[in-house]
Formats: C-alpha cells, sequence, structure tokens
C-alpha cells in the first residue's frame, strides 16, 4: 500500500496506557493520532512541525504498536472521483480488551452469559462506545491537532461509555478555544446525535 491506513495495535493501546516502553514524545504523540481512520501522509502531515516524519511510523510498525489497515482490493472501473473509505476494522479475538471494544464486530461479541464483560458491556452500548470514539478520534484530528494532545490521551484510556461521554465538556471547552463558539456548539450537536445514534 503506498499510503495506508493505520490503526493501533493492542500493544499500542497499552503503551497508551502504561507507557511500559518509554517511547519518546515525538513517537508517543505519533502513536496517539493513529485511529485507524486516517491515511500515513495525512497524519506525518499533522505532525510535521514537531519534525517527526516517516521514520517514526516505521519504528512504531517494527515495534508492533501500530499495524496498517487491510483495504478491500478497488474495482478498475471505479470512477477516480469517489473518495476511498476505510475498510472496518478486522475483528480482535480478545473480547474483554478495550481494544476489542473499540474494533470487534457488535455481532460477534459472543462471550458466555455469565462472564462479566458481557454483563458490563451490552452490544448496543458497544456501539455507542464505537461511534463515540471514532467521533471523538476524528473531530481532535480533523479540528484540534496536536492541541488537542492531552484530549486524545484521555479518549485512549477511555475504559467503557461513560468515561467517553465524561470527555463531552473538555471537547466543548477546547474546540470553543480552538475554533469558536459557533462550530463548537455545532460539533456537540453532532456529537449528541451520534452517542444517541440518530446521526445519519
Amino acid at each position: 500500500m503506498v499510503d495506508p491506513i493505520y490503526r493501533k495495535t493492542e500493544a499500542g493501546q497499552d503503551e497508551i496506557r502504561s507507557r511500559a516502553r518509554k517511547l519518546d514524545h515525538k513517537l508517543r504523540a505519533l502513536l496517539l493520532m493513529v485511529n485507524g481512520e486516517r491515511r500515513e501522509q495525512a497524519l506525518l502531515a499533522q505532525v510535521a512541525g514537531m519534525g517527526i516524519g516517516a521514520e517514526a511510523m516505521a519504528t512504531l510498525l517494527a515495534q508492533g504498536l501500530v499495524e496498517a489497515v487491510a483495504e478491500p482490493a478497488q474495482p478498475r472501473a471505479a470512477a477516480p472521483q469517489e473518495p476511498a473509505r476505510a475498510a472496518p476494522p478486522a475483528a480482535d479475538t480478545n473480547l474483554f480488551s478495550v481494544y476489542a471494544m473499540r474494533h470487534v464486530p457488535v455481532a460477534e461479541v459472543a462471550a458466555p452469559p455469565h462472564t462479566s464483560a458481557t454483563a458490563a458491556h451490552a452490544p448496543a452500548e458497544i456501539q455507542a462506545y464505537q461511534r463515540l470514539y471514532h467521533f471523538y478520534t476524528d473531530v481532535i484530528g480533523q479540528h484540534l491537532g496536536l492541541r488537542g494532545y492531552m484530549l486524545q490521551v484521555k479518549v485512549e484510556r477511555a475504559a467503557d461509555l461513560p468515561a467517553l461521554m465524561a470527555l463531552r465538556e473538555p471537547l466543548h471547552a477546547a474546540l470553543r478555544k480552538a475554533r469558536g463558539d459557533l462550530t463548537a456548539r455545532a460539533i456537540m450537536a453532532q456529537l449528541d446525535q451520534v452517542r444517541d445514534g440518530s446521526a445519519a
């Protein structure tokens, strides 16, 4: 793939929470920006001001902290104007991790009824969590960039739906400061629609 889409691996998710590898701040910043939706060149453009280049992505790949998202083959007859969409992330087999909650299709959450994971995360909650997680990371990437670094850290550490919803006001405040009240209110309205599942 010439310009692949990257997502964090489970090891990458763990590194955000634990800092076990003691990555330098440049690598950590790039790892935080990887969300399974933006292409490599777009990510590198966002962090270019910090002097981060393609070698940083190669380091994250070599350490197993990020991986390329498999994309379906594009038909040759496809119209060139049609925007390429990211393939849905592949299912993870560990259904009890935050990583799995973000990426596994809800239909595949089939843990036995006696497990605490099933009780804690009903399919509707997992769907809402996935919608909000991707909404937060997309908004932070598009509207805040590196100014949203600390907020992105909090999104990555949010282990459940209430923890994500608790970040609504910090996101609102950051957007007001960066983009103005009108834009911030419009994005908050979108966030509420995404949370309720009413977004188009």
